[in-house]
């Protein structure tokens, strides 16, 4: 086994809310869709004497959506914290920032949401994985209903 280069090192809820949803129909099959579900990321560099740690701000959301069977309506928005090891070579650190930490927390928060809604009428959610990976010679798809999501800003400073 071998370290990872990058290293989510503590993360905590912000705010969470969870609704379960009353026309939800548990005998129909839900409609969880990963089109359907908003995911904003914001990746900050650390200011001072740490260049290789970040802070990842990350606000997972899902409405309830008329013709939709969703069990859950949820709002869950979490900071981590990623350090990055000495010798990472630098043309690298911005993009694999960008792409693995969120991907890291969005891990932990899949958990939390699972467990704030494995006491609900519904059971317990899992919401679908997704990719934070974007193409480098191409934008990312956006569905065209959605929510412009904010940019990663790792060249702003955290205080």
């Amino acid at each position: 086994m071998k370290l990872a280069p990058l290293q989510l090192t503590d993360y905590f809820v912000v705010s969470i809310r969870v609704e379960a949803l009353a026309d939800h129909d548990p005998a129909k099959p839900q409609n969880l869709d990963v089109a359907n579900l908003q995911v904003t990321e914001q990746c900050i560099r650390s200011d001072g004497d740490h260049p290789n740690r970040f802070s990842v701000d990350l606000v997972i959301k899902q409405d309830a959506l008329v013709g939709k069977n969703l069990p859950y309506a949820y709002e869950l928005h979490m900071v981590g914290f990623i350090e990055v090891r000495p010798g990472f070579p630098a043309d690298q650190l911005q993009r694999a920032v960008e792409t693995n930490g969120p991907s890291m927390l969005f891990g932990a928060a899949r958990e939390i949401l699972r467990s704030a809604t494995g006491r609900g009428p519904y059971g317990p959610l899992l919401i679908p994985s997704t990719t934070f990976f974007k193409s480098a010679d191409a934008p990312a798809a956006q569905d065209p209903d959605s929510k412009p999501p904010r940019k990663s800003t790792s060249t702003r400073k955290a205080k």
